[in-house]
């Protein structure tokens, strides 16, 4: 007996989406850069690079030869000798700046004695603190950072000073109520409080003890208990 042959179904399938193939580094189109605005081009032509902590430390041609005019090209230790190098007063590694007020003309002989000499070096810091003043190896940079932490600290001081002032009525109040000083960490206390709160708990404080005298039982001499 034959048996009849199935009939062959195709069932469907998805076609296939070819993907397309990655081109090389090589092969890629460079990404187009993005224009700078107006106001960042400003910014970039404005800045001026700071230098170095070592270039800040060299002596500019021009200082040396001033240093070489006014001493008339003699060495400023042993007074005899050409000067021939330019000696920093206040140490390079000491962040010594190449300013003419840091410099100084020795011979080679009598720059090696200065460096291996503390007390000769020394002696010319202090030659130079006396004739030009405490930091007189700052450059304009040191100055210019010197000067605003001296501000910062002028701010923080008159802030403080300004604290002190509000706290003032209420630690009088207290401590002449408590018949004795405040504390240290009590004054921290009251230097703590924000302005609103302080002005609330010194009314609050007032009209407690004015209502304690009008009790008729309070006295100036009475003491708190701690």
């Amino acid at each position: 007996m034959e048996v009849a042959e199935t009939p062959h179904k195709t069932f469907w399938k998805p076609q296939k989406q070819e993907k397309t193939k990655k081109t090389s580094s090589l092969g890629q189109r460079k990404k187009e850069k993005k224009e700078v605005s107006p106001l960042k081009q400003k910014i970039f032509a404005d800045h001026k690079p700071g230098k170095s902590s070592a270039s800040r430390a060299e002596f500019p041609p021009n200082i040396v030869k001033e240093l070489i005019k006014e001493t008339d090209g003699i060495c400023q230790q042993c007074l005899s000798a050409p000067g021939t190098t330019t000696h920093h007063v206040w140490p390079r590694g000491r962040k010594g700046r190449g300013v003419k007020t840091n410099g100084i003309r020795f011979c080679g002989g009598c720059h090696d004695i200065v460096q291996i000499t503390p007390e000769l070096l020394q002696y010319w810091i202090d030659v130079f603190r006396e004739r030009h003043g405490e930091y007189f190896w700052f450059d304009e940079q040191d100055w210019n950072e010197h000067n605003h932490k001296l501000n910062k600290q002028l701010e923080l001081e008159k802030a403080k000073e300004e604290r002190l002032q509000q706290i003032e009525p209420i630690a009088d109040l207290i401590a002449t109520a408590a018949g004795r000083d405040l504390r240290v960490k009590e004054i921290r206390l009251l230097e703590s409080f924000e302005t609103n709160d302080l002005k609330i708990f010194t009314a609050m404080f007032t009209d407690a003890l004015n209502g304690y005298a009008a009790q008729g039982s309070y006295h100036p001499n009475d003491r708190f208990e701690d």
